[in-house]
């Protein structure tokens, strides 16, 4: 994939996520919704994929994670931060 040039709201976004990031842990919102050892999760919308550590965690070796996006900078900056052969994820783009 090459490498897409972000735009002011891309960044502007990805900052609001780090703020929210910081102060709502991602294991917390996600253990809410009862995800659990084994389950398949799809992050719809994933972005730069801040849930998909802390979603791995939980459905662990058995689960499965998938990371959807349409923006094309979303799903580039997922594959340069995830390693997604380390933790069972497959990544779609919608675009």
């Amino acid at each position: 994939m090459d490498n897409p040039e972000p735009d002011l709201n891309s960044e502007l976004m990805a900052l609001t996520f780090k703020i929210r990031d910081f102060f709502a842990p991602h294991v917390s919102i996600l253990k809410e919704v009862r995800i659990k050892p084994g389950l398949s999760v799809l992050d719809y919308g994933c972005r730069s994929g801040s849930y998909i550590n802390a979603a791995s965690g939980l459905v662990g070796e058995s689960g499965k994670i998938y990371a959807l996006d349409i923006h094309p900078i979303a799903i580039w900056n997922l594959c340069v931060t995830v390693n997604p052969s380390s933790i069972r994820l497959t990544i779609y783009s919608a675009a």
